[in-house]
């Protein structure tokens, strides 16, 4: 009977069996991923010194004859932009930010725009059911420039930074306007998911450069085609990281198989319209 003790005592003393732990599967990257993540842009991150902006052959030749990059005014095309009628709103109201919307409007220098975004992909198509056209110019904006982040349902619809992120005080702006290289409009709606955003270049003394039909251009077009065709093979992307790379969304900007193919064949698309030009 003693080894049965002897037995029993061994089995209850004996350490339960060690099973290794399972590694969770590695995590898979993709060169898509982060080039999509280079693009995206923050309602605290919104400092972008490289713009474009879709145009048609036309204007590319008119720019080419005057040499002027911003010609829209307030009432171009036969009305007013939802960009003009925020600030308008808020430069007739006693909210927060009107002095700021007041210098917007009447500052002889910031009368002229072009509307613009940092990635050619997200504005191809257009919003509505015409595109802005297959030529693009691509604007650098003067590292002096400051851009305000403008959205009219905030608390504080302004907030103004500098080339290095750091906020400018209204105080400053107010007495320097002719520092405001561009805007970054954002307009909310209860039926959207992403807000409608957009970049206002409204001071050429702020940019630094111009450009169309360049070899720069055409690199960051071949690039963003071959982000959409990467995007497209897989079997799903994320739509976080993709809402924050677009201007605005609807049915043609959602990150499906289809629309991906449609949003690149776009892009392939583009026409230089000429020989490469640069100003100012």
């Amino acid at each position: 009977m003693r080894w049965l003790v002897w037995l029993a005592l061994a089995c209850h003393a004996a350490p339960a069996p060690r099973v290794a732990p399972v590694a969770p599967p590695p995590t898979t990257t993709h060169a898509s991923d982060d080039r999509l993540a280079a693009l995206a842009v923050g309602d605290d991150d919104f400092y972008r010194a490289v713009l474009y902006t879709w145009t048609t052959p036309d204007q590319i030749s008119a720019l080419r004859a005057s040499r002027e990059l911003l010609v829209a005014t307030t009432f171009t095309g036969g009305f007013v932009s939802p960009y003009m009628r925020a600030l308008d709103t808020l430069d007739a109201s006693t909210r927060p930010g009107h002095d700021l919307a007041h210098a917007l409007v009447t500052e002889p220098s910031l009368q002229r725009r072009r509307y613009a975004w940092p990635a050619p992909f997200a504005t191809v198509l257009g919003l509505g059911a015409r595109g802005y056209g297959h030529a693009l110019i691509r604007i650098e904006l003067s590292p002096d420039a400051w851009i305000g982040r403008f959205d009219p349902a905030a608390v504080q619809p302004f907030r103004f930074v500098d080339h290095t992120g750091a906020t400018v005080a209204a105080a400053d702006v107010l007495a320097h306007p002719e520092r405001i290289g561009a805007i970054f409009h954002v307009r909310r709606e209860p039926t959207i998911k992403v807000p409608f955003r957009e970049y206002v270049v409204c001071n050429e003394a702020m940019v630094a450069s111009w450009s169309v039909a360049t070899p720069q251009i055409k690199a960051e077009v071949d690039d963003e085609v071959d982000m959409l065709h990467a995007l497209a093979d897989r079997a799903s992307v994320d739509r976080a990281q993709w809402r924050a790379a677009l201007a605005f969304d609807n049915a043609k900007y959602h990150p499906d198989r289809d629309a991906l193919a449609a949003i690149a064949d776009a892009l392939a698309a583009y026409d230089p319209a000429g020989d490469p030009l640069t100003g100012p």
